[in-house]
């Protein structure tokens, strides 16, 4: 099996890309897995303290905005998603000794995907190695993202630690960039087997960006071929999967290992269709977690033994279970649902506790015009809803669910009309003998800010938008200039920005002001045209008219 990480804009944008779409269907048609790209941004824990869209940085709002993406990318692309990539995970469990505080926001994200999308393929990327406590945080962790060279000599936060050498390959993932030939691809596949990983993707692009292009046909058949392994023996048919826990919602199921030299894995298949896998316990009995399921529904449940090679067994003989029906006192419904801090794509809410007399409040949904948008646990009762729509009206409400899944009654609604600004005003700048300086407002949420310049020495090979051919961007906190090799396309090569000089000086209010020295632009210009840009986010993307701004 191969999956493919779609990135439209840094996550699925704000609406279908019919480009992208076709790209999508096709892969998907295909027998390739489709994963949306989400970023989870460290959750807010790493030392840049990263932002939401929205610009908070704390944990729970980028849990918020991720789940939102996940629905996005299966609102968009339906069925042809297969399953979602989660970029920039943590690779330590905790802030300290002991604690799972960071793992289990992942856990927190894998179950959501696999209770909304059962059978979905969730994917988690610290791009490291990671110690055991993410064995079950994604079905599939990206242990190594790095060079050639750090591959074959990782330092020490590469190097393959002890657990995964002795754990289900189907487990682990490597990246690696800057491999320039057949030989350097045998090497690769040779290193990541020792290194237990079951995938592996190898490019011969570098950085700043190695996912820019891809490998042409005849590199990517070579590495085809050098990742091709001959498997003479088929693994041993499991037997029949026994209940330990059956609830209204999900189920527990066990079986008796077999000998790890006769499996490495096991595909768990519901109704036939593959929905999960997990590793070999042996000498232990192997069990597995099912979510997602519907109350008084039966279910045929069955295992794939899977080999080191990928080989998996025939189905082995299923077990037929039908999950418990909802009981039991409904939870109370949420109280006092109030609205604050509106803007034109977020809004803050808040509610009171719900309560529950036989069971226990297990989680909060907020639902937007009545479709879910996240789900929390029962701690959290206060959120920034983000993707919002300028000029539109929403109506909200929460609900509880108890640990067997029976809902509470609505809250109190609360509706709300966003307000529609323009979405970038006042663009301006000024350019002197040591200086040029841009700004604009931008009074919607873009993930991109752009700042596209020309001055007019590279029109034959900048970047043309919008009636310019750039020589020069400003995207966020850095500076390019064009990469001429590349004429015409969307290459760009970044500058140092001056010790306590960023190019990006101010964000305040949505006012950014972009500077860098004119000794960064061809010597001579004398007059400058810019065209600002906004996208990515959930807004649609919004490119201005040029100004042209002379040197005084």
């Amino acid at each position: 099996m191969g999956f493919v990480v779609a990135n439209v804009a840094n996550g699925p944008d704000a609406a279908v890309n019919s480009q992208w779409q076709a790209v999508i269907n096709a892969t998907h048609n295909h027998g390739s897995k489709v994963l949306g790209y989400v970023d989870s941004g460290y959750f807010g824990y790493s030392a840049d303290h990263r932002t939401t869209i929205s610009g908070d940085t704390d944990p729970q709002a980028w849990l918020v905005q991720a789940e939102q993406q996940v629905n996005t990318w299966y609102q968009l692309y339906g069925s042809s998603v297969d399953g979602i990539f989660f970029d920039d995970g943590e690779n330590v469990c905790g802030p300290t000794a002991g604690d799972n505080t960071y793992v289990n926001l992942y856990r927190q994200l894998n179950t959501y995907v696999h209770t909304y999308h059962p059978g979905a393929l969730t994917v988690v990327n610290p791009g490291v190695a990671v110690p055991q406590c993410y064995e079950d945080a994604a079905d599939v962790i990206v242990t190594f993202e790095g060079s050639y060279s750090d591959l074959m000599n990782p330092p020490a936060p590469l190097a393959t630690q002890t657990w995964q050498l002795n754990a289900d390959p189907n487990k682990f993932w490597s990246i690696v960039y800057g491999v320039p030939d057949q030989t350097s691809l045998t090497a690769v596949m040779n290193k990541t087997k020792q290194n237990n990983a079951g995938y592996v993707y190898a490019t011969d692009d570098t950085l700043p960006n190695p996912y820019d292009t891809v490998p042409n046909s005849t590199y990517f058949n070579s590495e085809l071929a050098a990742a091709t392994v001959t498997d003479t023996q088929t693994p041993v048919i499991p037997p029949r999967p026994y209940t330990t826990a059956l609830h209204s919602s999900t189920v527990d199921i066990g079986w008796t290992s077999t000998g790890s030299g006769m499996a490495v894995g096991y595909d768990v298949l519901v109704n036939g269709k593959t929905y999960g896998s997990v590793g070999n316990f042996t000498p232990q009995d192997t069990d597995f977690h099912l979510v997602g399921l519907t109350p008084a529904t039966n279910y045929s449940i069955s295992v794939k033994s899977r080999d080191a090679a990928g080989t998996l067994s025939a189905a082995g003989p299923a077990l037929s279970v039908t999950t418990e029906t909802s009981f039991g006192a409904a939870p109370t419904a949420p109280t006092a649902l109030t609205q604050t801090a509106l803007s034109a794509n977020s809004v803050r809410l808040a509610w009171g506790a719900s309560t529950d007399s036989d069971q226990h409040v297990a989680q909060y949904e907020v639902m937007e015009n009545g479709v879910r948008q996240v789900t929390l646990d029962p701690n959290t009762r206060a959120i920034r809803l983000e993707f919002l729509k300028p000029g539109t009206t929403y109506t909200f409400t929460v609900i509880a669910r108890d640990n067997t899944g029976t809902p509470s009654p609505a809250s109190n609604s609360v509706t709300v009309t966003t307000p529609n600004p323009t979405p970038i005003a006042s663009p301006a700048g000024t350019f002197t003998a040591t200086t040029a300086t841009f700004q604009a407002q931008f009074n919607v949420n873009y993930q991109f800010h752009h700042v596209f310049i020309s001055d007019g020495a590279n029109q034959s090979t900048g970047y043309a938008i919008n009636g310019i051919v750039a020589d020069f961007l400003f995207e966020e906190g850095t500076f390019y200039h064009h990469d001429t090799t590349q004429p015409g396309a969307y290459a760009w090569i970044p500058f140092t920005a001056p010790p306590g000089a960023p190019f990006l000086s101010s964000t305040t209010g949505g006012l950014h002001v972009w500077q860098t020295p004119t000794s960064n632009l061809t010597p001579g210009a004398t007059s400058l045209q810019a065209v600002f840009d906004g996208s990515g986010g959930g807004s649609p993307e919004v490119t201005l008219a040029p100004i042209t701004i002379t040197q005084h």
